[in-house]
């Protein structure tokens, strides 16, 4: 019973942190974006989810490019991370632009 008081406490807090640091990114946004949270799982998160561009099905480089964070991953921590992802048929950005013979944008 603590054990579960103590997680249920850890992610309170760290959902706290990610919505702060949400809040602080978008500020200046205009229009705001709408800040959405959800828990691991459920029908809202499978639904985001799916609405997501499949960018993990870009080569490693590409991923990497574009979201440098993925290079402090070990080998085993990204492939957790990769297999939580859904299977979708859809190309990813990249995909589809070079199924058009365009070269995908560089990551800024």
């Amino acid at each position: 019973g603590a054990e579960l008081v103590y997680d249920e406490g850890k992610s309170a807090a760290a959902l706290a942190a990610c919505r702060t640091l949400a809040e602080e990114l978008t500020e200046f946004r205009f229009p705001a974006p709408r800040i959405l949270a959800f828990k691991e799982g459920s029908s809202q998160a499978r639904y985001f989810v799916s609405r997501l561009i499949p960018a993990h099905k870009d080569p490693p480089y590409e991923q990497e490019a574009r979201f440098p964070q993925l290079r402090t991953l070990t080998s085993e921590q990204r492939t957790k991370l990769k297999s939580s992802f859904v299977h979708f048929d859809d190309p990813s950005f990249c995909e589809w632009m070079r199924s058009l013979k365009v070269v995908p944008p560089q990551p800024s």
